[in-house]
């Protein structure tokens, strides 16, 4: 009898020890078991292949080899611009530069325009000491125009001293947007990707314009300052930004583009890259349902735009929905979406289809720049010739929602 109560108490114990080898740490909860169907998922960044769920349905990520000779035409411009930009060869960097390009070196600044004011504005390629380097690049283009978005890190380096990394080597991250058209970069923007300290900027010798000096509202643009090299350069036609025609650059081998990242799934996506991919799918949502008052909810109020490429700037959110109220609604699909952020500006490029009431459909790109959440800057842009369309419907409902929420208050 002993025995066999020993027994009994000994296989109690086991089955104790074995319980608490497998009970979490206090306070911690069991790790779920992956959904069916669903691979378990790996630490960020880990498991080539692994594909988790996003919040939306279009692609987010992009293999150079399947880029379209349209954008593979534009990946090869801006990576000689990069390149021309550190080996400083001006003339080879401005054989890229349309004669009419448009273009604003900081995202308080006005658009200028003309290959001798980029020139005067653009000092990476005559500096002898600064370089720049590129990390990410992605691209949404057809034959009729292409945007490319890179993330460009700034080398500032006064001369004679500074290498990579060092104080006077100070590192700047930016999103840059290119609209390249007939081998040619036709629009240039640049915007700061972080909050950074200005103090160390002066000490560098970089400090960009948006840190120097409080932000003002938009001036009617002034060239810069034009030093002697630039002089030869057009002043190009402030009316236009169209290019005469030129020869497409050659594609660019795959081999040549794989050194600098071109996907990044959405499980990559840094806090202010998803809160910017947020709002720029709420905007295509609202734009979808018809809904201008839910589309104004991912506006900035002082939102700056232009509904194509051609257009001038518009600026303010309640210019924006009667601009726009006349045409949401239309059918529409959102197919590519990728972005670049950081804790200042966040820029997003998205592909989507245009379908008219026949079922023809025309491919579009847009641009945004993102800031806390909100839409502070749009720019849609044909990637196909641009048919027909109907003129915007300004008694729609739409339209009518936005006349009455805009209306002054009774009394007044």
């Amino acid at each position: 009898m002993v025995r066999v109560l020993l027994r009994v108490v000994l296989s109690a114990l086991m089955l104790v020890v074995s319980a608490a080898a497998i009970v979490p740490a206090q306070g911690q909860a069991p790790a779920p078991p992956p959904a069916q169907g669903q691979p378990q998922a790996p630490a960020r960044g880990r498991g080539p292949g692994i594909q988790l769920p996003r919040q939306g349905f279009e692609a987010t990520g992009q293999t150079p080899a399947n880029y379209t000779p349209d954008e593979a035409a534009a990946v090869a411009v801006v990576k000689k611009w990069v390149d021309t930009t550190n080996s400083h060869d001006l003339a080879g960097h401005m054989a890229l530069i349309d004669n009419d390009v448009v273009f604003r070196p900081d995202p308080i600044s006005p658009l200028f325009r003309g290959a001798r004011a980029y020139c005067g504005s653009y000092g990476f390629v005559r500096s002898s000491t600064s370089v720049i380097k590129m990390d990410e690049l992605y691209v949404v283009g057809g034959p009729s125009d292409t945007l490319v978005m890179i993330k460009r890190t700034d080398i500032n380096s006064p001369a004679g001293i500074g290498r990579e990394g060092a104080l006077n080597g100070y590192q700047v991250s930016l999103f840059v947007l290119a609209r390249v058209k007939n081998g040619k970069i036709t629009e240039w923007y640049d915007a700061p990707l972080n909050r950074v300290s200005a103090a160390a900027l002066r000490g560098a010798g970089a400090l960009p314009p948006a840190l120097a000096q409080p932000a003002q509202p938009a001036q009617p643009p002034t060239a810069p300052n034009v030093p002697a090299v630039c002089m030869s350069y057009p002043e190009g036609n402030s009316g236009t930004t169209a290019s005469a025609p030129a020869q497409p650059a050659a594609p660019v081998p795959v081999s040549q583009v794989l050194s600098y990242g071109t996907s990044k799934p959405e499980f990559w996506f840094n806090p202010f890259e998803e809160s910017a991919a947020r709002a720029v799918r709420g905007w295509f949502a609202s734009w979808k349902a018809g809904d201008a008052l839910l589309l104004a909810s991912f506006v900035d109020r002082n939102v700056i735009f232009r509904a194509t490429s051609s257009a001038d700037l518009g600026h303010g959110r309640d210019d924006l929905l009667k601009l726009v109220c006349g045409s949401i609604g239309d059918r529409l699909n959102l197919t590519g979406l990728f972005v670049i952020g950081g804790d200042f500006d966040t820029g997003v490029i998205t592909r989507w289809d245009k379908v008219d009431a026949g079922g023809k459909r025309t491919r579009m790109g847009s641009f945004f720049r993102v800031q806390n959440g909100l839409i502070v800057e749009w720019m849609n842009t044909a990637l196909d010739p641009a048919p027909l369309t109907a003129a915007a419907n300004q008694n729609s409902e739409a339209c009518q929602a936005v006349n009455a929420a805009l209306a002054p208050p009774a009394g007044r």
